[in-house]
């Protein structure tokens, strides 16, 4: 007895998975990921967690650090290369001269020189942020040539907004502000990634419901939704990159391609496991034969 107790203690134990296997596993090994997708529940959370906070970094973190390591941080920002700018006992802004530059996908644009922005004041199409001297706006521009496509996200005077004596060092002093701003549209963008993909992986594992229930493996429709979400993982890096580096193609094609490639792994995920021709028609002839029966 206790030789045969012995023998399974020196047996190797089945190791355990972590988040960093399923992500190989959902890249290099996606056979493997129906079987994983069983194994994996305790570390379901965990993966979605970890995926969220990488696109995050990708679509939004990194250009983000790298815009504000490229102007040499916010305190050169806004005491070197801002112009002066003042808000006057009148509650207007008052700036040496005009001011623009990007961030992300948005345009921010200072120009006392005018009152406020309005259609004919952009040379492109995009999200603004434009400060004049009377007015702040958000405005999105989706047609040169077209008023209708102009529209204000906000409007606020900037006597509400600013301070009287508002300058650059009012901005510098409200710098770890700026960071946690950062920080927190990170944690929100991240949230968004989660469930947007967490959603498609539940469309996906509706569609795929055909597959796993012939399946040779025992699966629940959740671990259908678990393998659906990790096989999501390529597409995902793929469609987010293209978002990073600014659209080298069409997101609408884009995301179309992701698409195609989360189905194609899904099928191969699931190949390993699924019966033989002779093995359907077998079932079926049971349950004719048990139909007879009744």
């Amino acid at each position: 007895m206790n030789k045969v107790i012995n023998e399974k203690n020196k047996m190797p134990r089945p190791k355990k998975i972590g988040v960093m296997d399923i992500f190989m596993i959902s890249i290099y090994r996606v056979k493997e990921l129906a079987e994983t997708s069983i194994k994996s529940a305790s570390k379901f959370v965990n993966y979605v967690i970890f995926i969220s906070l990488f696109v995050a970094l990708i679509i939004f973190g990194v250009p983000t650090a790298s815009k504000i390591f490229s102007f040499g941080g916010f305190n050169k920002l806004f005491t070197s290369t801002m112009p002066s700018f003042q808000m006057g006992d009148d509650g207007k802004l008052k700036s040496d001269k005009r001011f623009e530059m990007n961030i992300e996908n948005v345009t921010i644009i200072m120009d006392t020189s005018i009152d406020s922005f309005t259609f004919g004041d952009f040379e492109s199409e995009g999200l603004y942020i434009a400060i004049g001297a009377g007015k702040t706006k958000m405005i999105q521009l989706l047609d040169l040539d077209d008023d209708s496509s102009y529209s204000e996200i906000y409007n606020y005077p900037n006597k509400i907004l600013f301070s009287k004596g508002f300058n650059n060092q009012s901005l510098a002093n409200m710098i770890p502000l700026f960071y946690i701003m950062i920080f927190v549209a990170f944690c929100l963008i991240a949230t968004y990634i989660a469930i947007k993909y967490i959603l498609m992986a539940v469309i996906f594992a509706f569609v795929s419901r055909s597959l796993t229930n012939i399946s040779k493996l025992p699966m629940t429709f959740t671990d259908s939704f678990r393998m659906c979400f990790y096989s999501q993982t390529i597409s995902i890096i793929l469609v987010n990159v293209n978002i990073s580096v600014g659209y080298l193609v069409g997101p609408i094609f884009a995301s179309i391609i992701g698409i195609i490639i989360t189905i194609i792994i899904i099928h191969m995920a699931m190949g390993p496991h699924m019966p033989d021709l002779d093995d359907i028609l077998d079932k079926f002839h049971d349950d004719d034969d048990n139909s007879g029966n009744k």
